[in-house]
């Protein structure tokens, strides 16, 4: 039996796609709670969605300490498929999903910001389609395994591509009805208090925001593959 030496043990350590993989998971699974949270909030059920708030504010806490244990797991001298300071921005990036939600939410519960009626239906659609960026990342995150397997070229790669297709796709439709909405809530502008107008807008920014950060981890992996 071969016995592996510690110091080459040391040097290779373990794998932390794993890790990333699950980081990736908690970061999308805290973008899930606003598809339960934004309906609570537009009913007014402030109850419900300060419960929706804290369990996101424990998932964006748990993200964080996955991100920390990811860190201090990677030590300069790692040999790695792929560059230390490009897995650590990935990571960065992956965890801001977290980040983003968890300020959405905290937004809309400390202001008990409702959104008129007549955008509501737009304002859901548009929360699923910030979410369905996240998790369609996550998706991504999770073909790493695969993709470093077949050292970034072949079939694999042009499944990852395809993916980060959509991602693109799907940010791009979330932008598409951000500018709907602006003009929607436009119309009605005049009804609503100055202050309250201002956080509407400001919150639409933060949604389209979320899917901005899902698309620059599709990117960051995108310029992993092409190196």
């Amino acid at each position: 039996m071969t016995i592996v030496p510690a110091y080459f043990s040391g040097i290779f350590g373990k794998s932390p796609f794993p890790a990333l993989q699950k980081h990736a998971a908690v970061c999308a699974e805290a973008s899930e709670v606003l598809l339960l949270l934004f309906p609570a909030a537009n009913a007014g059920k402030w109850d419900e969605v300060e419960r929706h708030y804290d369990k996101l504010t424990h998932l964006e806490h748990k993200a964080d300490k996955q991100k920390r244990k990811i860190r201090s797991k990677l030590p300069r001298g790692f040999f790695l498929p792929v560059a230390r300071a490009d897995l650590l921005d990935l990571l960065s990036r992956q965890d801001e999903i977290a980040n983003d939600a968890r300020d959405i939410a905290g937004v809309m519960l400390g202001r008990r910001m409702q959104f008129p009626l007549v955008i509501q239906a737009d304002i859901i659609e548009l929360v699923q389609g910030a979410v369905a960026t996240c998790i369609s990342v996550c998706e991504l995150i999770c073909e790493f395994d695969e993709l470093i397997e077949t050292g970034f070229s072949g079939l694999e790669a042009k499944r990852v591509a395809a993916m980060i297709e959509e991602v693109e796709e799907l940010e791009a439709n979330t932008d598409a009805l951000v500018v709907g909405i602006r003009a929607k809530l436009y119309e009605v502008e005049t009804e609503l208090a100055p202050v309250q107008a201002i956080f509407l807008y400001r919150v639409l920014d933060m949604i389209a925001e979320l899917a901005d950060c899902a698309e620059r981890v599709a990117h960051r992996v995108q310029m992993m593959i092409a190196k």
